[in-house]
Formats: C-alpha cells, structure tokens, sequence
C-alpha cells in the first residue's frame, strides 16, 4: 500500500506535538496520550489483519480447482482494439452469447 493511513498521519502529528510540548504535559494527559496512541496502533494492526484476510479470500477465489473457465470467441471487436477472445464463467455463458459471442470450437 502507498502513503500514510489517517491513522498514520493523526499519530505522527501527535507525535510531533508531544516533542514540542513534552515538557508542559502533566503526567495524566501523558498517560492519556499513550493511550490514545495504543488505541491506534491496535485499530492499525486490525486494519491490517482485516485486508490480509481479504486479500487471502480474494486469491483463494481465484484459485477454486474445479471451475474451468470457458472460452468464448468473436469475429469482431465491438469496439476499435476490443478483445476478440475471452475466459468466461460458465455461469456467465449466456450472458456472452447474447452479446454475439460464441463458443470457441
């Protein structure tokens, strides 16, 4: 992933106010800055675990073993540089064939 998430930004602008004013904090708006910065880094690590896990249920969908893709050809490309070829879902095969698709052979 590119750049900073706002969780991200949000606690290294905290960090960089807590350098500047570090020495006029009390010790309990110490602790609660800690606090809040620990709330982060744990929304941080779910964040994270939540899109390895879709990532993982995105690859594991691609990978199904049992589902053959169908090829389905046609003579011309509907638009300028159109595909004249394709790998379609067997469900979706009738959807093609409406769109003057056909069946490899």
């Amino acid at each position: 992933m590119a750049g900073l998430t706002k969780e991200q930004r949000a606690q290294r602008e905290a960090e960089k106010l807590a350098a500047q004013n570090g020495a006029e904090q009390t010790p309990a708006q110490q602790d609660q800055q800690q606090d809040q910065q620990q709330d982060q880094q744990q929304d941080q690590q779910q964040d994270q675990q939540q899109d390895q896990q879709q990532d993982q249920q995105q690859d594991q969908q691609q990978d199904q073993p049992g589902i053959e893709l169908v090829i389905m050809v046609r003579d011309a490309p509907e638009f300028p540089g159109g595909p004249l070829s394709a790998e379609v879902h067997p469900d979706e095969v009738e959807n093609w064939l409406a769109l003057d698709w056909r069946l490899e052979e």
